[in-house]
Parts: C-alpha cells; structure tokens; sequence
C-alpha cells in the first residue's frame, strides 16, 4: 500500500492568508496615496489605478506578504502559486471596489504577478527569521522610493503608424478617408471582443481646416475630432477635441491626435498611412506601451482594411 499524503502543518493557512489581503491592502493604499500625491504635485486628475508604477507598488505588496510568511519557511514553488493567488485577489478587489474594466485587469494581470512574485522571492531570501525585525525597515524605505518616483515623473508623448497597399489611386481612397459608412465586420482582435472599445464609422462635417469630425466606437462612444491639416488627396490631420469616457480608457491615456497620408506610388496603386499620437499615465511605461501600440494598431488596421475595401471596390 502507498503511504498516505502527509498533510500540511497545521496553522498554515492563517499566514497566508494574512499575507495575501496584507499585501493588496498595502498596495491598496500606496495607490491611494501617490493618487493624492499626484493631485498635489501635477494637478493630475487621472483614474487612480492609472497613476502609481505597477512595478514599484505590486513589489512592496509582495514583499509585506513575504514578512508575514517568514515563518512558514516558503519554497519557490510556494512563492510561485502564492504570488498567483495574492494577484488574483488583488484583482478580484479591483473589479469589485474600483470598478475596473476586464481589459485593463487583464493587461495590468503579468505586471502585477510577476512584480508581486518578484517581492515575495526577494523577502522569501531577505526575511530571515533571526534578523527579520531589523530588516522589516526595508518596506518603508520602498514605499519612499514609490512616492519619489511618482513625484518626479514626466508623461512623454508617443506615436503609433501603420500603412497599407491599396489597389486604386489617391483620388479614390480620399473620399472614404475623409468620412467612411459603418464597418460591417465582426471585431477579430481578441481584445475587442473582451470589450475594448472600437471603430465603427466616421462623419464629417466639412473640407477644410477647423471642420469638426466624430469618429464612433462600440458601446456608443464619440471621440470629437478637429481638423488641423487638409491636403486633398494627400494627408489629413485632425486633433482629439474630446477624451473618450469609456472606463477600459478614462485616466490610462490621452489622445492627441491623428493623421491619414496618402502615398501615390505612380502605379495606380495608393499607400494609405495611419498615425496616432498619445499620452500614456500608466507605468511602467515600456510595458503599457506595448499594450497600446498593439490596440492601436488594430484601431488603424480596422479603419485602413475597410478603406481598402471601399476604394477598391
């Protein structure tokens, strides 16, 4: 007969779950604080999960949960499922209380976890039970350095393009870049489908410089445009006038504006090239900014593939 399965130690569970909810409700509050923080030194008005580092804040987070598993002597393996477990119910608090939308939750998902992980490996090694006390100071000391970092923080603008090859010359893609029916396609980017907002038709409201046009979204959402640049046949550029309100984008982002040019390659073919300029508020930047680049590509992709049905047809 196989021996039995030995059982956990007895006691167990209340340190960790001590660990878990002590970890978001640090975190919770190191959000809270760098979200008045910011009001004070930027006059920033931004969603509050926008602004504090998903690096800085999630590491404190797991390294109070390491303290309080100290005791329990925790493999890697241990912190691996127990840092999955600390995020899921981080993020189960965030839908709860804050209110915050499924795609947003699943982008911030591999940051939080891998941060929360990367605390809980650190203390796993830097708590030990003889010195633990002593060296408990570290967590304010991250907690300073958090703040500090938001403080002195400076949003950069940044730019997205994309081009495609339409068979049909500048004069007949135009028209349709300009203002364009309803796209009739079902979204196939995944993120669409888990409810980002995204395009559906443009109107315009005149040929010229200082026209007001809407780009409409699913879920009913307007983005407000202005047009700043008006080279028939070769490039329009317009300025967001109005911020979407949708709550997967309200506070993450700031778009600035948006530009279609037209390359005519002589062949009676057109290169169509979509640009977009925006401001992320949420950090790390580097990795928000894959995210971004990635949905925004699929915004332009989306507008540029139903031109090219258009012009071409």
């Amino acid at each position: 007969m196989s021996e039995p399965t030995a059982k956990p130690p007895p006691g167990r569970l209340l340190p960790l779950t001590v660990g878990m909810i002590a970890a978001n409700v640090v975190s919770g509050a190191l959000f809270l604080g760098i979200e008045q923080l910011l009001k004070i030194v930027h006059e920033s008005s931004n969603d509050w999960l926008s602004v504090p580092s998903l690096a800085l804040v999630p590491m404190v987070g797991g390294l109070v949960a390491a303290w309080c598993w100290r005791r329990l002597s925790p493999t890697i393996g241990d912190c691996l499922i127990h840092s999955l477990t600390t995020t899921l119910l981080g993020l189960a608090g965030a839908a709860v209380f804050i209110r915050e939308g499924a795609v947003c939750l699943v982008i911030a998902a591999p940051a939080l976890y891998v941060m929360i992980l990367c605390g809980a490996l650190l203390g796993r090694v830097w708590f030990r039970p003889s010195d633990a006390r002593l060296r408990l100071s570290v967590l304010p000391l991250l907690a300073l350095l958090t703040y500090g970092e938001a403080a002195r923080r400076a949003d950069e603008m940044g730019a997205v393009a994309d081009e495609i090859l339409i068979h049909a010359p500048p004069a007949k893609v135009w028209p349709h870049v300009l203002a364009f029916p309803e796209v009739p396609d079902q979204p196939g980017y995944w993120i669409f489908r888990l409810g980002l907002p995204y395009p559906m038709e443009t109107t315009n409201g005149g040929d010229f410089v200082g026209a007001d046009r809407q780009c409409k979204f699913s879920d009913g959402i307007v983005i407000k445009e202005r047009i700043a640049e008006f080279l028939p046949n070769e490039r329009l550029t317009f300025d967001i006038i109005e911020q979407p309100t949708h709550p997967e984008a309200y506070g993450h982002i700031t778009l600035h504006r948006g530009r279609f040019e037209l390359r005519d390659n002589h062949d009676g073919t057109t290169t169509l090239i979509g640009t977009s300029w925006y401001t992320l508020h949420v950090r790390p930047l580097w990795y928000f900014d894959l995210w971004t680049s990635d949905m925004t590509r699929a915004v332009h992709l989306r507008v540029m593939r139903h031109v090219q049905r258009l012009a071409e047809s």
